[in-house]
Parts: structure tokens; C-alpha cells; sequence
């Protein structure tokens, strides 16, 4: 059954503060609510949920008394090259991966040697996309870049993360300053949460931040943090900006999306661009050959996950559906089952025409690029 998702159109002032991280039943949180109290003013929250809810009848076999089925897991996804994290080796500010089919990292889930293999980041629903085996709670309907992304073909931002108890994720902040949702279906995760900032006071004399962290560093360190346990059934709503880092208390099978919208639009833009200023002052000796500018997008493209070109592509992609509903009062599909609700409609054009105003006054940008965006944004208007 197809879900309109609307606001109501006062938004909360912006202002990031928080004392701690509430949780909060979804029977008593509405998607107005989450705009508003949360996801507006960038402050994180845990959200309980149910199997029922979150599950199809599709993957509810895979899951038995809150532990893990892997041999049904096997059964449906055996020959599927899946990616893997070696947690036991450091590779960067990361950890190193490799790849293995599904059965082979079954295997190895029940023999349970010395490794720490933790198969995550998993785009299971762009490899199998007519596998419905998980609901998108409404509060993350508004999702400009996967709605963007399915809607083109493009690899999403959806992922799987299955691990054996103490696989762990070493801290960071997602990809392109988003927001990311997860839901843990199965077994339980430890957060150290961080709001956004506090991270500096971990910084080496470099500006290099820690591979990874301990709850007694934070604290010598004098680092406001938020540690949580969170369980099955519970989503963690992250802030864009906000570094956290996860252990697997036990063994895990969770959800996560990675996505930006209006209300983190800005911060997405901001973020863009001091990472463009960091790899043009990297490559800075090359500043005089040939296409410079363009190396420069295409270095972005692959350390931040998003450059300027398609950063425009998707913001009209999202201003040219809005205004087909406003003009033309046509049914709009987010993404999954929700439909475009008319204020957050007129919430988001707002919001991609002040972003947009600011990219083309940026210097740099060419007027290649201004052309484009304004030749779009005519015909948009025009039709």
C-alpha cells in the first residue's frame, strides 16, 4: 500500500545540541515528528521497532529465536560474490577488504577461526532488486540521493552488514557527510557517538584523527561522546557530521542506508567543498597540466563518493519531480512505496534553489557548469 509522506510546514530552528540520545517507540514518533525534532536539527535518535515491522514475510525464515539462520542465508545468496572486511588488518584509515562468495564467508561463520571477517557494505538490493525482504521505516523516505540513484540505475547507498561478534567498524564520519540509518534485525552493537566537532580534540599533531578509539581516551581526552548499546529490533538515526564507531557485541545481521535530503543539503555542499579544497592542495604540483580542474573532479569522485557534476545532476533530478507534482498534481514516488507529499515538495525546491544559488557564485565553477544548471532549471520551470 503506497504511503504519502507530507510535513507540516514550520520547521524547528536548526541548532545542534544534545544530552543524550533518546529512545523513542515507533508508535509514538510520527515522520513529522523525526523531521522536525531530528533529522532538521541534526540530533541522532533510537527508534524501537519490531521484527514484524521491519521484516517480510520474504526474510523472516532467516532469522530464529535472535540468531542468525545461516544456513537459510546460504540456501538463497550461496553463489553471490559478497565484500568483506578483514578486521584483524588495518589497510589506510580503513580496514582491508577482499572479496568471497557467500558459501565460502558461510563457512568461515561456522568455523570460526581466529579471523574477524566482517561481510558488510553489501548492496543486496541493487543485486536483487526484486527481493523485497526488508520495509523502509517512513522516517527515511526523503532520501534525494538513493531516490536519485534507483531512479537512474546507479548503485545505491542500501547495504547489508553481517559479522561474527567482535568485527567492528573503525571510526569515521559517511560518505559525503550524509545521514545514515541502522537497523540492527539481529543481535546487538556498541556505539561510541560522537557530535559533530568533537572529533578534533582527537587529532594528532598531523590533523590525523585515530584509526580507532576507547571509551578512557575519550574521556582523558575530554571528548563529549554517547555510548550505546543498541539491540535487535532498534534503529540509530546518525547525524550528518557526527564520527561514531561500532562493535559487534555479538553476532550481527543489521541494515543501513546512507542518504541526504533538504534538511542536510547544505552541510553536504559545504562538506563537498572542503574536500575539493583538500585534493586540489594535495595535487597542487599539477596545477598547471592539461584538464586539471576535471582530475580534480574525478579524485573527488573517488575519495568522497560524489563530485560537483553529480552533486547538480541530482539536485535537478529532485527539483524536476517536485515540480511535476506542484504543476501537475502527478503522484510522485520517492523511493520503495512513498509518494510526495505537497509541503515537503515545496520544502525541498526551497531548499535545492538555495544550494543551487550558491554553487553557481562559487568562482571556480565554469561557466560550462552554470550554463547547464540554469538551462535546466528553465526547462524544469517551463514545462
Amino acid at each position: 500500500m503506497d504511503v504519502e509522506i507530507d510535513i507540516i510546514p514550520i520547521i524547528s530552528d536548526t541548532q545542534e545540541n544534545c544530552n543524550d540520545i533518546p529512545r523513542i517507540s515507533a508508535a509514538d514518533l510520527s515522520f513529522n515528528d523525526f523531521f522536525q525534532n531530528y533529522m532538521s536539527k541534526n540530533l541522532p535518535v533510537i527508534i524501537t521497532t519490531s521484527a514484524e515491522d521491519l521484516l517480510t514475510p520474504t526474510s523472516s525464515y532467516w532469522f530464529k529465536n535472535d540468531s542468525i539462520n545461516m544456513d537459510k542465508l546460504e540456501d538463497m545468496f550461496k553463489d553471490y560474490e559478497v565484500p568483506i572486511a578483514d578486521c584483524s588488518q588495518q589497510y589506510y584509515n580503513s580496514h582491508k577488504k577482499t572479496k568471497m562468495t557467500f558459501s565460502d564467508y558461510a563457512n568461515y561463520w561456522r568455523e570460526r577461526n581466529a579471523d574477524l571477517l566482517y561481510l558488510k557494505d553489501f548492496h543486496l538490493k541493487h543485486e536483487i532488486p526484486q527481493l523485497d525482504f526488508y520495509n523502509v521505516p517512513h522516517y527515511f523516505a526523503s532520501d534525494w540521493f538513493n531516490e536519485f540513484l534507483i531512479d537512474t540505475s546507479k548503485e545505491d547507498y542500501r547495504f547489508v552488514y553481517l559479522g561474527v561478534k567482535d568485527t567492528f567498524t573503525n571510526l569515521h564520519s559517511d560518505v559525503c557527510g550524509s545521514y545514515s540509518w541502522s537497523a540492527n534485525v539481529c543481535g546487538q552493537k556498541r556505539w561510541l557517538i560522537l557530535p559533530k566537532h568533537e572529533e578534533e580534540k582527537l587529532k594528532d599533531e598531523h590533523g590525523k584523527l585515530p584509526f580507532s578509539t576507547t571509551e578512557e581516551i575519550l574521556i582523558e581526552k575530554n571528548v563529549k561522546f554517547f555510548d550505546i548499546t543498541q539491540n535487535s529490533n532498534e534503529i540509530i538515526f546518525v547525524p550528518s557530521g557526527w564520527f561514531h564507531q561500532v562493535h559487534n557485541s555479538t553476532d550481527v545481521f543489521s541494515i543501513n542506508h546512507n542518504w541526504f535530503n533538504g534538511c542536510n543539503i547544505m552541510f553536504i555542499w559545504e562538506n563537498l567543498l572542503k574536500n575539493l579544497s583538500d585534493v586540489k592542495r594535495e595535487i597542487n604540483d599539477c596545477r598547471e597540466m592539461e584538464n586539471f580542474d576535471e582530475h580534480c573532479q574525478l579524485m573527488l569522485k573517488m575519495i568522497y563518493g560524489l563530485n560537483i557534476f553529480e552533486f547538480v545532476e541530482i539536485i535537478t533530478h529532485i527539483v524536476r519531480k517536485r515540480v511535476d507534482k506542484l504543476k501537475h498534481d502527478k503522484e510522485i514516488k520517492m523511493f520503495e512505496e512513498f509518494n510526495l507529499g505537497q509541503n515537503l515538495a515545496i520544502f525541498d525546491i526551497q531548499m535545492a534553489g538555495k544550494v543551487l544559488n550558491e554553487i553557481v557564485l562559487q568562482d571556480f565553477i565554469d561557466d560550462k557548469l552554470k550554463l547547464i544548471i540554469n538551462v535546466n532549471l528553465a526547462k524544469i520551470f517551463e514545462n
